[in-house]
């Protein structure tokens, strides 16, 4: 894990963590089916004792003194007196065999639950009572042991989940750096020679349209710049993003109003070979910001190159810097062909393609990549706009202190 970088730590921590919280959950679920299980027996086997117990005590008594321990008897006489075992409880003083079922009953007095058999005998009708509170008693000791097992095990599971997390993913943090590294290396690599072979291309086209070259032939050279370009923009942005984990520690003040000035000046030929006026608003005075001005300066190249091809002739373009709740906001409106709100999700995926309104196709990592610069500057990236009424793109971002 040396190579990961912040938000690489950051996803591994995520992974752990969830590993730790699904172990924990595991073992609590097991720890309450064994509880429901154990209840549900102890519960069982109480209620089987207990009316063996009475049954037993019912069959052989011949008056209500000398019961087995735990158990009173009741006996209603055919004159109609009730005879009760001496000491019993006031609850069991209660019962009246004559209202009871035959055979076993529960019944509830003054809070306590009785298990009752019931019958009549040759000199009366007689209940066996057995006062169950005690093993209810019983039942909530057992319920405080398994709670604290319970709670220990939980803690132990989510320890050792967390521990065996932290191994488990140590693995894909080293994938994650040799991605970056890769992704970094290849971008490197690439650039040059992928602006030589644009700028061959551009030499090429020039000699053979000043040689009067066939539409057919024109066109193709046309295509072979722009593929050429685009490739060119793909390991830019490939290589901006594998920067950008690195952002927090190159961070350093931004004039973000300079910025946008530069950009519409630099995309300003481009507006007007598809003859829409493109304008700035507002960027003067604002507040820096703390990030790299390579990557903002490529997120709004990015934003105002996706205006233009998806505005048409005649259409406006407008870069608007402000200032608010401590935000410096860059919005980029466009009076074009708008968008769904519903898919600026689809639209901020990493190599998510669109077509342009010149037919061209687009590639890249599109509002991902500005999305990600977004959220390394500790801002966001909001959209707006609708169907045939022209989007608006803002990047908002924390203004700096100094």
């Amino acid at each position: 894990m040396r190579d990961a970088t912040a938000a690489d730590r950051q996803l591994m921590r995520r992974a752990s963590a969830s590993v730790a919280i699904q172990a924990a959950l595991a073992v609590a679920l097991v720890v309450l089916a064994m509880t429901a299980v154990v209840l549900v027996v102890d519960e069982q086997q109480q209620h089987r004792q207990a009316d063996s117990t009475t049954r037993s005590a019912w069959a052989r008594a011949d008056d209500v003194s000398d019961p087995p321990v735990g158990i009173w008897l009741v006996l209603r006489t055919e004159g109609g007196r009730t005879l009760v075992t001496d000491g019993a409880p006031e609850a069991v003083r209660e019962v009246d065999p004559a209202k009871q079922p035959d055979g076993a009953s529960r019944l509830t007095v003054g809070g306590q639950e009785l298990a009752l058999w019931t019958g009549d005998r040759r000199f009366g009708r007689l209940s066996a009572v057995y006062d169950l509170s005690p093993r209810e008693s019983e039942r909530n000791r057992l319920l405080v042991s398994l709670g604290v097992a319970a709670l220990l095990g939980i803690a132990g599971a989510a320890g050792v989940g967390a521990l065996i997390g932290r191994r488990a993913v140590r693995p894909m943090g080293e994938a994650l750096g040799l991605q970056r590294r890769f992704v970094a290396d290849a971008s490197h690599e690439l650039r040059t020679p992928l602006t030589v072979l644009h700028t061959r291309a551009q030499l090429l086209r020039r000699r053979l349209v000043g040689q009067t070259a066939d539409p057919a032939t024109r066109d193709e050279l046309d295509r072979l710049v722009r593929d050429a370009q685009g490739l060119g923009e793909v390991v830019t942005d490939l290589l901006l993003a594998a920067e950008l984990e690195h952002a927090p520690q190159r961070g350093e003040p931004v004039d973000v109003s300079a910025v946008a000035r530069e950009v519409v000046a630099s995309l300003s030929v481009l507006a007007d070979e598809r003859e829409v006026a493109l304008t700035t608003s507002g960027t003067d005075g604002a507040p820096h910001v703390v990030g790299i001005e390579a990557a903002l300066r490529r997120a709004l190249t990015a934003l105002v190159d996706n205006a233009l091809a998806h505005t048409g002739s005649g259409g406006h373009v407008q870069v608007r810097v402000s200032t608010a709740d401590d935000h410096v906001l860059v919005a980029v409106a466009d009076d074009g062909e708008g968008i769904d709100p519903a898919q600026a999700r689809d639209l901020a995926r990493r190599f998510a393609r669109g077509t342009s309104r010149d037919g061209g196709r687009r590639f890249g990592l599109g509002l991902a990549l500005v999305d990600e610069v977004a959220r390394v500057h500790g801002g966001q990236l909001d959209v707006d706009g609708a169907p045939g009424h022209g989007a608006t793109f803002t990047l908002r971002l924390p203004a700096s202190d100094n």
